[in-house]
């Protein structure tokens, strides 16, 4: 075995079938190792759509998604999709080429301080040097999930991944770390039984507790506890936008998105009205203004994964393990809460979708309605994924999201580009599934390649591509400011024919009965489809 062979057979023992990413010269051995072990290597466009995959991979499986590159501009395509990786707290092994100790040190083509540029957006980054190579990849697997998760860096150089190497002779790993512990013992950082006495005793001497479940919030373990927990205390709970789904959105408790999305106004007003915020999983960096500072916050979240080192956030308790045994203990010892009218939040909620409705215009469609046409026709554990710009806002907040896992975007990086990758990623992970995008014309436009990925693995994706011919949210951002909209307008391309020109069915709709129907049309044909729906931007202002 070669250390390439290596890699590829303890990848393999962590379960991991599939790779994404670009080859090169430097990185072919390791490919074909991952083909002798029948992990499958997905050609994709861009390095950094392969890193979005692998993260979105990642989120879903709760193992470390895989891409793999080659040197130079190869390892640099990556950074985008390892910074979302590491923003939004999403488990990735990344591997890249780099130049072996035997090429001359005058030898400058290519050559980069890969190690150190990739170690200011990752959890580890480091350089295979031929020794204990299965050992460190398991231990990259194990690390990219414990505790706050994120991306792992690994560099491979080219003359190190052909040279003989011991075979491991180890048990196989499950390449993810427990979420919490329970029982007796309790694990390193794990919190005393008396602090959830303590924290008890915050929540009933609170007349307005609000539950914010955040990122770290599972979404598979979360969900029943939480919504027990939020049943009891009959207070209401908010999510931020990367945890939509973890309780089902038509809960009688539910009251919207916080953290940016359209109507923060008045998603601010009813976080000002709560007297202790109980955070699950919440992680600052979400919010895109610093509205967490100074709250009275009782914090839950998994050891070692603690908000409460974020800038200005400082929960007043801090309580760590198994966030779901937590919930569920605290359920027990909570009664509910006195000072929460119920009149009045159903009055926020109807304030929410004033805001956030329709407000016509003459030049397009409007984005609201179209969403709530694509919410009518997507069954109700459909997948959802968004890309990044004004329609980002609108979704975060409006799309109702019922089923865990069923809506994703970047939003600790917020990063144009990552819609499509992630739907694919999503369709890989869930096949019987459907998978919709939703994504602007400037996001289609750096993801074109996907929809060549799209019809080569028949990946039965539903592209809806809101084209307003602009950078709409920065146009905002400069009107607002009284400036004149500059560097954000451009003449978007048919989409529908460019994506009949990559053998995928294309259509432009012209009204929503047509978005509707050609909806309805796409998800049952089980193929890949692009929908260019032509939206009027000015109602995204009203909206925001």
């Amino acid at each position: 075995m070669t250390h390439a062979d290596v890699i590829a057979a303890e990848l393999a023992r962590a379960g991991v079938g599939r790779c994404y990413g670009l080859p090169g010269g430097e990185v072919v051995a390791l490919i074909e190792g991952l083909r002798r072990q029948g992990i499958e290597f997905h050609l994709v466009g861009h390095e950094a759509s392969a890193a979005f995959m692998a993260a979105t991979e990642g989120r879903i499986t709760n193992r470390p998604g895989v891409c793999v590159t080659t040197l130079g501009p190869g390892a640099m395509n990556l950074v985008t999709g390892l910074a979302h990786a590491y923003l939004d707290r999403e488990p990735v092994l990344a591997f890249s080429a780099t130049l072996g100790g035997t090429a001359d040190a005058g030898y400058t083509h290519q050559r980069l301080p890969l190690r150190e540029l990739m170690g200011n957006i990752t959890k580890h980054s480091a350089v295979l040097d031929g020794h204990e190579t299965a050992d460190r990849v398991a231990a990259a697997m194990t690390l990219a999930c414990a505790g706050r998760r994120g991306p792992v860096f690994l560099a491979l150089p080219n003359d190190v991944a052909q040279q003989a190497a011991p075979a491991p002779a180890r048990a196989p790993t499950s390449g993810s770390v427990p979420e919490g512990q329970s029982g007796h013992e309790r694990a390193p950082g794990q919190s005393a039984p008396e602090d959830i006495e303590r924290a008890a005793g915050l929540i009933s001497a609170a007349a307005r507790p609000l539950v914010i479940a955040g990122l770290g919030a599972d979404p598979r373990r979360t969900g029943p506890a939480l919504a027990a927990l939020v049943d009891v205390g009959r207070f209401p709970f908010v999510t931020t936008p990367k945890s939509k789904g973890v309780v089902s959105e038509d809960h009688p408790r539910w009251a919207g998105v916080a953290g940016g999305m359209a109507g923060e106004a008045q998603m601010r007003r009813l976080l000002d009205d709560a007297d202790l915020l109980i955070a699950v999983g919440f992680d600052p960096v979400e919010c895109d203004s610093e509205w967490f500072v100074g709250r009275h916050a009782l914090a839950i979240d998994v050891p070692g994964a603690s908000g409460d080192d974020a800038g200005g956030y400082r929960p007043a308790l801090s309580l760590h393990g198994d966030p779901a045994e937590i919930l569920r203990l605290l359920a027990r010892r909570v009664g509910a809460a006195s000072g929460w009218d119920a009149d009045a939040l159903q009055r926020h909620r109807d304030a929410i979708r004033g805001i956030t409705g329709p407000h016509r215009g003459d030049t397009g469609l409007s984005p609201a309605e179209a969403i709530g046409a694509l919410r009518d026709v997507l069954p109700r554990d459909g997948i959802l994924t968004c890309d990044v710009g004004s329609h980002k806002l609108l979704l975060g907040q409006t799309w109702k999201t019922y089923e865990p896992l069923t809506f994703f975007m970047s939003n600790g990086l917020s990063s144009m580009g990552f819609g499509l990758p992630a739907a694919a990623a999503a369709q890989l992970c869930f096949p019987q599934r459907s998978v919709c995008c939703v994504l602007g014309d400037g996001g289609m436009l750096m993801t074109l390649h996907m929809l060549e990925y799209l019809r080569r693995q028949r990946l039965p994706v539903v592209a809806v591509v809101f084209t307003d011919q602009s950078l709409s949210l920065i146009r905002l951002a400069q009107e607002r400011r009284g400036l004149r909209p500059t560097g954000v307008d451009f003449r978007a391309p048919a989409f529908a024919a460019v994506a009949q020109g990559c053998g995928i069915e294309g259509r432009r709709v012209a009204s929503i009965g047509e978005l509707s129907r050609a909806f309805a049309a796409a998800l049952e044909s089980r193929e890949p489809w692009l929908l260019d729906v032509p939206v009027d931007a000015r109602e995204y202002a009203a909206q925001m």
